[in-house]
């Protein structure tokens, strides 16, 4: 008799060990359908922001958000927008004014448009601004370097690239932040600036040599047009 309890017993307990398996097995299956979901719910919309963010580019072309500060100071806009507070900077340089004028006048025009198109910005402020500086920061590049071309040799030396950079780019926006974000990820691409070389990096070396080469730049500039002249 107890054998037989204990068959019995042990049958049992294989069929619970069966269906805890089977059970363990469909909600492994659940979450995985959930997590699909999600990533295609994740990816549709990356692909509409990034339709959009390409669209609205073509409208505008605020380099100075590729200012790092800059850039910071319209994220903390973001959350302060998503929280219903006030984002208060008390560093106000020009270009920090840029980015004040632009984020009430411009941006938020352009997020109230993707609410009413179904995008959410609260808690996906970081993920929007990424999109967008990246989005940015792919224009630029190739504004500028159809503007400036391949103006740098590859076997060029750094100081070499210094003074093409002074001789194609406009005396007023040799430091605007356009041209220093380009200007960072060519010497980059031609590998001839280190890639942790930061724009901040590349402005004050640019600077410095400004500085120590200040009257060659001078005597090349009065060459040029008296060249003109000819």
């Amino acid at each position: 008799m107890f054998q037989t309890f204990k068959r019995k017993f042990e049958a049992k307990r294989a069929v619970w060990a069966e269906e805890t398996q089977q059970r363990i097995a469909a909600y492994a299956k659940q979450e995985q359908l959930a997590t699909l979901k999600r990533m295609n719910e994740l990816e549709k919309e990356q692909n509409f922001l990034n339709v959009e963010v390409d669209k609205y580019l073509k409208t505008v072309h605020p380099t100075f958000l590729l200012k790092p500060e800059v850039s910071n100071a319209i994220l903390n806009m973001l959350h302060a927008r998503s929280e219903g507070t006030v984002s208060i900077n008390i560093n106000m340089t020009k270009e920090m004014r840029k980015a004040y004028s632009f984020y009430h006048n411009e941006l938020k025009v352009f997020l109230r448009l993707l609410e009413r198109k179904g995008y959410r910005i609260e808690g996906k402020e970081e993920e929007f601004l990424t999109t967008l500086l990246a989005k940015l920061r792919e224009k630029n590049y190739r504004q500028c370097y159809e503007q400036y071309g391949d103006f740098i040799s590859d076997d060029a030396t750094i100081f070499e690239a210094f003074e093409r950079y002074f001789e194609v780019v406009e005396p007023k926006f040799k430091y605007d932040s356009g041209n220093l974000d380009f200007f960072a990820s060519y010497l980059n691409q031609k590998g001839i600036a280190h890639i942790s070389w930061t724009k901040s990096k590349i402005k004050r070396r640019l600077k410095q040599f400004e500085r120590a080469n200040k009257d060659e730049f001078k005597i090349k500039q009065l060459e040029r047009k008296l060249e003109d002249i000819s």
